[in-house]
């Protein structure tokens, strides 16, 4: 008696645990039974209304198969439930996975999205929709994704996307070879050719993540940003990107170009280093740190710190450089505890803060440097070249004298101020103020290697242009 019970039990929770829900024919024009491959089947024609569960199916003719459960569904296949609708023009119902498959195209709908595609299969389990070929979804016009392939999880409203995938939203448009986009938070996640495009900026990387309602990005690995309105570049391996700020990093192997335009005319900034970032408001600027190296035209400079002003016309600007900067144009070399120095059609101004130096080798004797140092430096440049310097407090110099083009000794003075005044790249008089002091060498007795001023040291370590990304 206790088996009968047991084997009974068994039978009853066999019939809980394992339903097989049937694909039911609700109504048609006509009905026929008939077998297919030993199966029995029915085909019916003509306004056909099909149901499964709470799914509810409509096409002109469909061939129900028993055992498989399933069913081939042929023109003006709609598939609805509840708020979802799938239409297509043929397509096969799978019952006991709750599927349904359309090979030649489907369109899928409810109140807030619609997905089309080549090919489509939607799993009413799990809420999910796999389409591929010329894949397209859009929500209200408030975005919209085209891809190669495409897996949609409708509760969540968070797309897969995969193959030449393109995001168009109210901010941006993005382009990668993959990308997970979620709606509700607004977060695009993108690898593989990350192509960011906004009102500003045009960023490019390897792996990238947009947020959408911050109008933030932050892209990593072989990183570009194109600020459209500066004609600049910058690159480096990890980026962040603020649009409501205008502002923006990048670290890693920085590096910006900016390029002006000038009566036809081109001068190219270039910046290089550790981490640089870009405040793109008015006035704009950049703000490059760990070791930094400068180059405009011939105008070079080192240093651990840099800030890049440009000029609200947007020609020229202003660079100022700190932690042990060294300025080089052509032969002229710069030194001193802090460096300014101001643009417009070329360099105009170098101001010098503490421990100032400046050094020059003569063009017409190798080895002889014309030298002057101080606390505070000003030199003025006329067309590019050097017109005058001027050092304020302990000032010293050392120039040459040349005769014909030939060496003829060299003076030494001092004095609180110092005006030296340039002719052809050659010191050309020089005024000194406050308790002046000054002493002329005959070239018999001049010894370069004691012709040095404190603070001499000739700096090799030039900037390079290096390629961008």
């Amino acid at each position: 008696m206790v088996l009968n019970r047991y084997i009974l039990f068994i039978v009853l929770l066999s019939g809980i645990v394992y339903p097989q829900d049937k694909i039911t024919i609700n109504h048609a024009d006509s009905l026929v039974g008939r077998t297919i491959d030993g199966e029995q089947v029915r085909e019916a024609i003509g306004n056909v209304s099909l149901t499964h569960n709470n799914i509810k199916i409509n096409c002109t003719r469909v061939i129900q198969y028993f055992n498989q459960n399933k069913a081939d569904l042929y023109g003006n296949v709609r598939v609805v439930q509840d708020t979802l609708s799938i239409s297509a023009p043929q397509g096969t119902y799978y019952g006991n996975e709750s599927k349904v498959v359309c090979p030649a195209g489907a369109v899928l709908t409810d109140p807030k999205t619609t997905l089309k595609a080549n090919y489509g299969i939607y799993l009413f389990s799990q809420d999910l929709a796999n389409f591929r070929g010329n894949v397209r979804i859009t929500d209200n016009n408030s975005y919209t994704i085209t891809s190669d392939e495409l897996d949609y999880y409708r509760n969540v409203q968070k797309s897969y996307a995969r193959g030449n995938v393109k995001v168009v939203t109210d901010s941006s448009v993005i382009y990668s070879d993959n990308m997970i986009y979620e709606k509700l938070i607004g977060i695009s996640t993108a690898t593989g050719n990350v192509r960011i495009e906004s009102d500003s900026t045009v960023i490019t990387s390897k792996k990238a993540t947009y947020f959408e309602f911050e109008k933030k990005s932050i892209a990593e690995d072989s990183v570009r940003i194109n600020f459209l309105t500066e004609d600049a570049v910058v690159t480096g391996d990890y980026s962040e990107n603020y649009e409501k700020r205008n502002y923006s990093f990048i670290k890693g192997n920085a590096k910006l170009r900016q390029i002006e335009t000038k009566n036809e005319k081109q001068d190219t900034t270039f910046i290089y280093s550790g981490k640089m970032e870009s405040f793109r408001n008015v006035p704009e600027h950049y703000i490059a740190k760990d070791s930094v190296k400068t180059i405009r035209n011939d105008f070079l400079s080192v240093s651990n710190s840099g800030y890049y002003f440009r000029d609200i016309s947007g020609k020229g600007g202003v660079i100022t450089l700190s932690g042990d900067p060294v300025v080089w144009k052509d032969n002229l070399q710069v030194t001193g505890d802090s460096i300014y120095a101001n643009f417009k059609n070329d360099i105009d101004d170098i101001f010098i803060n503490h421990s100032a130096f400046a050094m020059q080798e003569s063009e017409l004797s190798a080895g002889r440097y014309d030298q002057i140092s101080g606390i505070f430096m000003h030199i003025k440049f006329l067309e590019g070249e050097v017109n005058y310097i001027r050092v304020d407090t302990n000032a010293a110099s050392i120039y040459f004298v040349y005769e014909n083009e030939l060496n003829n000794g060299v003076n030494r003075s001092a004095g609180d101020i110092i005006k030296l005044y340039f002719n052809e790249k050659k010191v050309d008089r020089v005024n000194i103020y406050g308790k002046p002091k000054g002493t002329y060498f005959p070239e018999n007795l001049v010894n370069l290697d004691e012709l040095r001023l404190l603070g001499f040291r000739i700096r090799t370590n030039k900037p390079v242009r290096l390629p961008l990304q």
